[in-house]
């Protein structure tokens, strides 16, 4: 029970932070003006910057919008990108090693050691790629 109302904490603050940082990214742009790009309702726009969960749609636009890594806003908000999603969800292979290594007893440092390892071994494959 208190762990749950942990992680109802956590995910409230990260919500909250990350409503900060799409109210930051809009600056001094008046809120009107940046509803019209995201194509969304002042009341959805200024609920979504207190902190409100937006739909994925509306974080793809908003990284379009304000020339943001559309990663960087998913991730705010505690969210997948909806391209890692597809992959995950088309590629058993991928789910499966994603659900190993989260079953394996290691810390958080070895995880991001791992991870490492696999986005290099990642970046070599596309770099040979394009030398052919």
């Amino acid at each position: 029970m208190k762990e749950e109302r942990d992680e109802e904490k956590e995910q409230f603050i990260k919500q909250f932070e990350a409503g900060r940082l799409l109210k930051g990214l809009r600056g001094d742009r008046p809120l009107s003006e940046v509803c019209k790009l995201l194509s969304v309702s002042t009341a959805y726009l200024s609920e979504v910057e207190r902190g409100k969960m937006p739909s994925d749609h509306f974080l793809t636009v908003a990284a379009k919008v304000y020339e943001v890594k559309e990663d960087e806003l998913f991730s705010a908000w505690g969210k997948i990108p909806i391209l890692a999603q597809k992959e995950v969800t088309n590629n058993p292979t991928l789910l499966t090693t994603l659900a190993q290594i989260g079953r394996e007893k290691l810390s958080d440092e070895e995880k991001e050691d791992l991870y490492d390892m696999i986005f290099k071994v990642y970046r070599e494959f596309i770099d040979k790629k394009k030398k052919k």
